[in-house]
């Protein structure tokens, strides 16, 4: 959630120690903040999700905590004005710690959930902002222009969680969308594509027409600042075999769509074996080639975590 501000995990990987399929370990990186050292192996391994080495040690990099975290929740009349306000927070000079969205439907699966009011649920969508820095001063600062712009774009109100008990309730709810998600339906499957973050709008928009479209639910939720998309369809009470063809109509129309923008496949989660087709739509075959090329130099006999990501 903090990586619109603080970058994703993989820019605070410094050194692993890897051991490979053969037996050997190996050292990747370390200690230096600067490498230009040859090819960048650290990072390679990094995202490999398990077919190239076993990760038995890692080098961090670590920031001390901010002093002070303030968190605005900030309701809208439609999904469509939400989302469509977030490419100019981005813009803006005040960059939020986290941007998520989140809508009225997915805040009330949570509070059935967890059995607790959430701070507000009258609008039908919602931004939710955090800002963090040393002192209370500074991160009003920030926030100060954020929320104008909120309220130029039609926000209905501008709520701040200025307590730690306050952004706990808040942020507790917002961790508990999946699972509160999961005990409302009897099924479900995921989708977590990733444009560029000035088109997360579009693509917010075309999954929420898909429901009517293809005719099954579809609920989501994610991270905006980053570009990262979770799309939840649900099977509800459908049959197994129109599942099946109605979950495989609406996977197919996202992925392009988020071709067309542009994205990828996963900005998260990862490829594994249910995502590989996909994968092999969006990149070229010359790409996965050199994938499928690394993967045999590392593990000729195919022993770690066999037949995912990219092999035929």
């Amino acid at each position: 959630m903090r990586a619109v501000k603080y970058g994703v995990t993989r820019d605070y990987v410094r050194g692993l120690e890897v051991v490979l399929p053969t037996g050997e370990i190996v050292n990747f990186g370390g200690k230096v903040v600067k490498n230009s050292s040859g090819y960048a192996m650290k990072d390679l391994i990094v995202g490999s999700e398990g077919t190239l080495g076993i990760v038995t040690k890692a080098v961090l990099k670590l920031l001390p905590l901010p002093k002070k975290a303030i968190s605005l929740l900030i309701p809208f009349p439609t999904l469509q004005q939400a989302i469509r306000t977030v490419p100019l927070i981005i813009k803006s000079k005040s960059i939020p710690t986290a941007v998520e969205f989140m809508e009225r439907e997915v805040i009330l699966d949570s509070e059935e959930y967890l059995g607790r009011k959430f701070p507000d649920h009258q609008a039908d969508a919602y931004l939710l902002l955090k800002f963090d820095g040393n002192s209370t001063q500074e991160i009003e600062d920030y926030y100060d222009n954020v929320a104008k712009i909120c309220l130029q774009q039609g926000a209905v109100d501008v709520l701040i969680s200025d307590t730690d008990e306050r952004n706990d309730s808040i942020w507790k709810a917002r961790g508990a969308f999946l699972e509160a998600i999961k005990s409302s339906t009897t099924y479900m499957d995921e989708a977590d594509v990733v444009v560029p973050r000035s088109l997360v709008n579009e693509m917010v928009e075309y999954t929420h027409a898909l429901q009517k479209e293809v005719g099954v639910r579809i609920k989501t939720f994610g991270h905006a600042g980053d570009g990262n998309l979770h799309a939840y369809i649900l099977k509800d009470d459908l049959s197994d075999e129109v599942w099946k063809e109605r979950l495989s109509a609406v996977m197919d129309k996202m992925y392009a769509k988020a071709r067309e923008l542009d994205g990828q496949v996963s900005g998260e989660h990862g490829i594994g074996f249910a995502k590989r087709p996909y994968l092999k739509e969006s990149l070229s075959p010359e790409i996965i080639k050199l994938m499928q090329g690394i993967k045999k130099v590392f593990d000729p006999n195919n022993i770690l975590n066999p037949h995912k990501v990219c092999e035929n």
